[in-house]
């Protein structure tokens, strides 16, 4: 009876390393940092932050490449080696980092090698790494699970002592077009800005030191970047601000901890619901802090309560917190991605940052899923108006006025046919928006403008106060 308990057990622990082992093993690797470049000027802390990330990455049970201070050609293998093992099964994971000079070119980035030659663009264009190469090679060769891609490569400009450059050359990395599914991009600045490399006897980067903090993290990715956001605010003085894009459909839940990330909590559905009905409460009555921590709450019973995240992300947004409101937002998309208001919430968030093209594409996805979702058709028409195009703006607020007399729709159809000068048109419109909805101020600050036009300043005057008014008190 002993010996087959024991050998029971033994067959058991057997599994459990061969299981463990495989889920390891599922994760690969490929950690580039460049720092000692020949032709252009060198950076301290790349290479010491790739190798700390690889380190930290290897504890984490991932299968590691590292390369530091490598030339195009070698850097051209290390990647095609990297998209052949993913290739290998369709259930690998993939984590990409690189740290050096990175520049974007005519709009596209590059990754710049050790010997880059930096004679003209052109030269530098054919003698480094165009990261669209990679992002295609994930989608069309590697085809595998999951892709993280990390880009600490907008440290500052390269060229700067480098005379005669065209006006090709951008400052910092631009947002990549057209993402495939399942590929999350995190840049350690903002799009068209610059990173720090890191202060005198810091060993790291502002952004990779902020990053390894959070690595064992058991959060969701997009909650464990929200955190490397604000560390990394907090290290450069809110003069370095990471930014995300693209999504991770095929799980719910994903952690850059493979032993722990993906195992949620087992506890009742009904005990995170508690949480979520007092985070209602509180958000009902505009105490936002209160609403976020009851909601959060909820988010650590149930990793995967939509309502939960969308409902905190408006209580971000309630706050001013924008970015971590689109964090939120984007967990309730990818939870829950056919619910139209989630592309609505992240298209907002865009319009209201001035990205008004990333808010169209948001708010064409919100159409496509639900074609009679009138605040879509809305939103799309204010975002037309800001680009110009006043009838395209004008019939979309025709169709969200149809759909349910959308009183916003009547608002934003009044501003465009203020900006056509149809000063008799806007004046219907505006009003109508304002006997729908009297507390929207900013359809009181159009109106105040048509009074003007008409040399109508008494109205004018009272409009602007009521607006002020309004605005003071959080309309």
């Amino acid at each position: 009876m002993k010996t087959s308990v024991k050998s029971l057990f033994c067959i058991i622990l057997f599994l459990f390393v061969i299981n463990f082992n495989v889920t390891a093993q599922n994760r690969y690797a490929l950690v580039i940092g460049n720092g000692n470049y020949t032709s252009i000027e060198r950076l301290v802390n790349p290479v010491n932050d790739a190798t700390d990330v690889a380190s930290k990455l290897r504890s984490l049970g991932y299968t590691v490449e590292l390369k530091t201070n490598i030339g195009n050609a070698e850097m051209g293998r290390a990647v095609n080696d990297y998209i052949q093992r993913l290739a290998q099964n369709r259930n690998n994971e993939g984590f990409f980092w690189f740290a050096g000079h990175g520049v974007q070119i005519d709009g596209e980035n590059y990754l710049l090698p050790v010997d880059v030659d930096s004679t003209d663009d052109v030269s530098v264009k054919y003698s480094s790494y165009p990261v669209n190469r990679l992002v295609d090679s994930f989608e069309r060769t590697a085809q595998n699970k999951v892709n993280i891609v990390v880009l600490d490569a907008c440290r500052n400009n390269p060229f700067r002592n480098t005379p005669g450059r065209s006006r090709s050359l951008s400052r910092g990395l631009s947002v990549i077009q057209h993402l495939p599914p399942d590929l999350f991009v995190i840049y350690s600045t903002a799009a068209g800005d610059v990173a720090f490399d890191g202060s005198s006897g810091k060993r790291n980067s502002p952004f990779a030191e902020s990053f390894m903090r959070n690595m064992e993290s058991n959060d969701d990715i997009s909650i464990v970047i929200r955190n490397i956001t604000r560390e990394t605010l907090r290290l450069t003085d809110n003069k370095q601000r990471p930014y995300q894009e693209g999504s991770i459909i095929a799980l719910d839940y994903y952690s850059l901890n493979p032993h722990r990330g993906n195992i949620l909590p087992v506890q009742q559905q009904e005990n995170a619901t508690v949480y979520y009905n007092r985070g209602e409460e509180f958000r009902k009555i505009g105490n936002w802090d209160r609403a976020i921590t009851e909601y959060t709450l909820a988010i650590n019973i149930n990793h995967n309560y939509t309502l939960a995240y969308e409902r905190r992300g408006l209580c971000y947004w309630g706050k001013r917190g924008y970015d971590e409101m689109l964090a939120d937002f984007t967990v309730a998309q990818r939870l829950n991605p056919n619910e139209p208001q989630y592309a609505v919430n992240i298209g907002t968030y865009y319009g209201n940052t001035g990205d008004q093209e990333r808010a169209l594409a948001q708010y064409n996805d919100a159409i496509r899923i639900n074609p009679n979702f009138s605040e879509a058709f809305r939103n799309r028409g204010d975002v037309y108006r800001l680009l110009g195009d006043y009838d395209r703006a004008i019939s979309d607020c025709d169709t969200a006025i149809r759909i349910n007399n959308n009183a916003r729709a009547y608002g934003v159809r009044g501003a465009t046919y203020l900006l056509k000068k149809d000063y008799t048109r806007a004046l219907n419109d505006l009003n109508e928006s304002i006997r729908l909805e009297p507390n929207w101020s900013i359809t009181y600050n159009h109106r105040a403008t048509v009074y003007k036009a008409q040399n109508r300043n008494d109205l004018a005057e009272a409009d602007e106060a009521t607006a002020n008014r309004l605005r003071t008190a959080g309309y």
